[in-house]
């Protein structure tokens, strides 16, 4: 199994029956093999904690420390009691065992309201992986922290540097869809879940994937929109966007790791997916910082087809109003009154139906259903047409589903057929049409290669492995190379 299959199947367990947060699964666990933290903003009861708790199982014989935060939590309650034995001998050590700087994945909930005391030792497990216990320097094992909170950290009070090492962020909402409530209601949620042993991570093994996704190559690709991408933020916002060097190169990292993990020697488009999740302070600037992105990927990535698209389109769209102009100024449908006496009533047009039998050779379909097929081309109907071996000898009628092709032409859906309608002016008509008529069929051949050109290009990016970003990912590039991304998901 590759390591991407491994990864996709490790989150696919660990998300087991949690509802609409597979997107925070695949942060987490990002983050985990990124060396970074998690900060998740949202309302209680959303089933952020069961993240941690659940991220643990990723890890062979992982640990968890959680807890919730408030204004009066200690330094003991986080990172251990002090040792009694050894204060008495003049030693301020704390008994870690069972507390955040022992755990591989930790959980702070409500984490603002932390104090100083707390923050500033958290700020050197974040940035250094060691805890200092009385004098010594020890090594936690932390692969991971999560923090979250319904409400951003107020400015002012000293939580920037803190906030600033929480390098992805994503804001936590309920359940959305009628179908996963009711599921949430029937069944029983689980704090644990059965994760398969070969899928599980080692110590070992994250500490050499993480030597190995350093030698990971920033694509010229990656860098060129990277540039592009902050000029654009700085630009749009008035300067008011800030993103500092050292949350870029954070960044950087994650792009790398991202790469590494869809089994890339080399970043490429999926990995820049995770810059609009790391980038932001606020709620506004999270709606806003993603637009931004969005536009500047469209801008960078299938362009110059989408704008010959366009153009043709516009060709296209021109070419039909002139068509429409001749047909106006000379298409004369053949009028026939109650061609059928006794079963039609009314004005008719015939439909010339050259390869029929005898007994089909006059095809009528009524003005008023002809009128209402070319109200709406595009859309099937289905009508009736009166058929017999002339003009007043009535065989019968069937009703058909048809389609209005053109102004003097009429498709037959079920046997693939394209029809005329007789024309009083026939002569004069195809005079007129048939170099506008030749010019359109180019310029829809024209549509459709490039089309077909845009949805080749669309499906080589689309196979590309992207783990932690896919839905975002899929559909940028549906938009990038204009296809229809529904229809897509239906046929697969």
């Amino acid at each position: 199994m590759n390591i991407s299959s491994r990864i996709k199947k490790l989150i696919e367990q660990i998300s087991f029956e949690v509802y609409e947060k597979e997107e925070i699964f695949k942060l987490a666990i990002l983050a985990m093999l990124g060396g970074e933290s998690i900060f998740l903003l949202g309302k209680p009861g959303i089933a952020k904690s069961l993240i941690s708790r659940r991220v643990k199982f990723a890890l062979k014989d992982g640990k968890n420390f959680e807890y919730l935060m408030s204004k009066f939590s200690t330094p003991e309650e986080i990172y251990g009691p002090i040792n009694i034995k050894e204060l008495q001998e003049g030693r301020y050590v704390r008994v870690i065992d069972d507390y955040l700087p022992t755990a591989n994945v930790g959980f702070l909930d409500e984490i603002w309201k932390a104090g100083p005391s707390i923050q500033n030792t958290l700020l050197t497990i974040i940035n250094e992986k060691i805890f200092r216990n009385g004098g010594r320097d020890v090594k936690v094992p932390l692969n991971l922290l999560i923090s979250a909170s319904n409400e951003l950290p107020t400015p002012g009070e000293g939580l920037e540097a803190l906030y600033d090492r929480f390098i992805i962020r994503y804001i936590a909402e309920g359940l959305k869809s009628k179908e996963n409530f009711e599921q949430l209601l029937a069944g029983e949620s689980s704090l644990d879940v059965v994760v398969d042993p070969e899928l599980q991570l080692t110590s070992f093994e994250l500490d050499k994937w993480k030597k190995e996704i350093r030698e990971v190559k920033l694509s010229r690709e990656t860098l060129d929109f990277i540039h592009y991408f902050r000029n654009k933020l700085v630009q749009t916002t008035s300067g008011r966007a800030y993103i500092s060097d050292r949350r870029w190169k954070k960044i950087s990292g994650l792009i790398k790791t991202s790469a590494f993990f869809n089994g890339r020697s080399e970043t490429d488009l999926p990995d820049l997916f995770c810059i609009p999740y790391c980038i932001w302070d606020n709620e506004e600037e999270e709606k806003e910082y993603r637009s931004i992105f969005n536009n500047a990927f469209l801008e960078n990535f299938g362009q110059d087809f989408r704008g010959q698209k366009n153009q043709l389109l516009n060709q296209v769209d021109a070419l039909a109003m002139q068509i429409n102009q001749v047909e106006t100024q000379f298409l004369r449908l053949t009028v026939y009154d109650s061609p059928y006496k006794s079963k039609t009533q009314g004005t008719y047009y015939r439909i010339l139906n050259p390869e029929s039998q005898e007994m089909a050779k006059y095809l009528f379909i009524s003005a008023r259903d002809w009128n209402k097929l070319a109200a709406i081309p595009g859309t099937m109907m289905e009508l009736p047409i009166f058929f017999g071996s002339s003009e007043t000898k009535y065989e019968g009628s069937k009703i058909s589903r048809v389609q209005y092709h053109k102004a003097n032409q009429i498709m037959f859906l079920d046997d693939n057929k394209k029809l005329f309608l007789e024309n009083d002016n026939a002569g004069e008509y195809n005079k007129e049409t048939i170099k506008l008529n030749q010019k359109m069929t180019e310029l829809e051949n024209d549509v459709k290669n490039i089309s077909l050109n845009m949805y080749k290009i669309y499906k080589k990016y689309t196979k590309m492995e992207c783990i932690f970003f896919d839905k975002n990912y899929n559909k940028q590039i549906a938009l990038a190379f204009d296809v229809d991304s529904s229809e897509e998901s239906k046929e697969e």
